[in-house]
């Protein structure tokens, strides 16, 4: 006999959609970082199915750092959904598929989910927690940063500086100009290495060009 698709019952799928409602204001509640390991079939990010309520557009852009690796086509295909979800400011890296949306709040807390469609489930222990995010590094150190929308998530000063690091000027040169120290400068050119998965500036002026953000490298001087 040939098994027939099963429906979700009501009641089923209502706890799910009540997991995920907690689950995204304790996402939201996460002062300092968030980590998140998100698979291509996240239900967070797929159309609404008839009748389940899933919180997607809630935002979890509440931290002040947010990270988070993707599947490649969910990159690409999703990227709206991606900022909704995680906020403009976020940084995302595309990466291999996982088959587990796994997301870590503040060290301390980690909200799983196997298969991306599941309720979610809190996972407190620190050993465990620590796993966790030794996962998530793990993914994220051969995830390929996203820099296509570089420009948008880049604060006002950021752009300042690599406007003018792109025109020839010196850290010393830009700090005077901006009024600001050479170390925020450098900082700030930093922050935005990290951002798109650069080592040095010449690689930093590499991927900035190749995507057509600046003429020319913004790379002179070491940080």
């Amino acid at each position: 006999m040939q098994n027939e698709a099963v429906e979700p019952k009501p009641a089923a799928v209502e706890a799910e959609a009540a997991g995920w409602r907690l689950a995204a204001r304790v996402i939201r509640a996460a002062r300092d970082e968030v980590l998140a390991l998100i698979p291509a079939n996240c239900a967070l990010l797929s159309d609404q199915e008839p009748g389940r309520a899933w919180p997607h557009r809630a935002g979890w852009s509440g931290a002040a750092q947010v990270r988070a690796v993707v599947a490649g086509e969910t990159l690409l295909d999703r990227g709206a959904r991606l900022r909704a979800l995680l906020g403009v400011r976020a940084d995302v890296r595309s990466g291999k598929h996982s088959p587990t949306l796994m997301v870590v709040l503040d060290r301390n807390l980690a909200i799983v989910s196997r298969g991306g469609a599941a309720s979610p489930l809190a996972v407190r222990s620190p050993t465990a927690v620590q796993a966790l995010i030794t996962i998530f590094h793990h993914h994220w150190s051969e995830a390929r940063a996203d820099v296509s929308d570089l420009h948008g998530r880049l604060n006002p000063l950021q752009r300042d500086v690599l406007r003018r690091l792109s025109g020839g000027a010196t850290d010393d040169v830009v700090a005077r100009a901006l009024a600001v120290s050479t170390r925020t400068v450098q900082r700030q050119v930093t922050q935005i290495m990290q951002m798109v998965g650069a080592r040095s500036r010449l690689e930093l002026g590499i991927k900035l060009a190749a995507h057509g953000l600046y003429e020319r490298p913004p790379l002179r001087q070491a940080v």
